[in-house]
């Protein structure tokens, strides 16, 4: 469109947002805006002029800032969207954001999972009981942080043993935090709660008040805060570990005691590519494992 060759970056990315914010919640718009800031050193290009070579320099730089490859990936698909509205709106017609080169990806190695027996050893020493029921749903049903601050007692199903993860506790407007929709469509599941942490989760809602909201764990602080809180907790005694992680800990004991991915995935909120990409060292470990155990078999 010859009436919008001119637009600089900025230009555009200001009227993008404005669409977006029309559209997506607050923290979609929320991280558009911060990928936006990794590339801000295009803002005063015309948009039309900014090439793969420009973009390649971005995530470069970002790359040099020592982000995971993961983390990466997400701003770069967060602009990718941008400049595909781009095209759509005929302001260019190629995305620059096509063919990048990414750093090695070494983010799966840093994945960090407790086993079975450390797992246990810090649920028990543990002695907030707040914190340690949030552990306890983390890795043993496998939520998000917002899933498990976002539960109801509705949620519980206690005759039937199960969980039901449709909404989180997330920050709805700036400063302001409330229920949302989880973060995609297939992360409303339900999972079944172990029976331990069935018995822990009654004996939890026994001895402390219901909060008015019928929310399980009700707090003030941000998500952010909360989960340094619990880091902190955690390093206290003898785990330097995150909440998060303690998903992953679900999740890698599952599929080491033989439960498919498929199954994992739908647990996790995940799909099934995500996972098999995720938890692949565990498939390493297990087919270690069986190559082990085919050498004592035959020998």
């Amino acid at each position: 469109d010859s009436s919008l060759q001119d637009m600089t970056f900025e230009e555009f990315m200001n009227m993008y947002i404005e669409h977006k914010e029309t559209h997506r919640e607050y923290s979609t718009v929320r991280s558009i805006r911060y990928s936006w800031n990794k590339f801000s050193i295009l803002n005063d290009m015309a948009i039309k002029d900014i090439t793969s070579l420009h973009t390649q320099n971005c995530v470069d730089e970002i790359a040099r800032e020592g982000l995971s490859y993961n983390t990466i990936k997400s701003y770069v698909a967060l602009m990718n969207g941008a400049f595909n509205y781009a095209i759509d709106k005929k302001i260019i017609k190629d995305n620059p954001m096509q063919g990048l080169i990414f750093p090695d990806d070494k983010s799966f190695e840093k994945i960090k999972a407790l086993d079975k027996w450390e797992f246990e050893d810090l649920l028990s020493k543990v002695k907030n009981k707040r914190y340690r029921m949030i552990a306890m749903i983390a890795g043993t049903c496998g939520l998000r942080i917002g899933e498990i601050i976002g539960l109801t007692w509705d949620c519980i199903d206690f005759e039937n043993a199960t969980m039901t993860v449709n909404k989180q506790w997330k920050e709805v407007k700036k400063g302001k935090w409330d229920f949302g929709p989880v973060k995609r469509k297939n992360s409303n599941r339900t999972v079944p709660i172990p029976p331990r942490t069935l018995k822990e989760l009654a004996k939890y809602k026994s001895n402390i008040p219901i909060h008015i909201s019928n929310r399980i764990f009700y707090q003030n602080v941000s998500i952010k805060n909360l989960g340094q809180n619990l880091s902190n907790a955690f390093k206290k005694v003898g785990y330097n570990i995150t909440v998060h992680e303690l998903r992953h800990t679900y999740a890698t004991l599952l599929i080491a005691n033989g439960v498919d991915f498929k199954t994992v995935a739908k647990l996790m909120g995940h799909d099934v590519e995500q996972t098999l990409k995720t938890y692949s060292h565990v498939t390493d470990e297990m087919m270690n494992k069986a190559t082990n155990t085919l050498k004592t078999i035959f020998k």
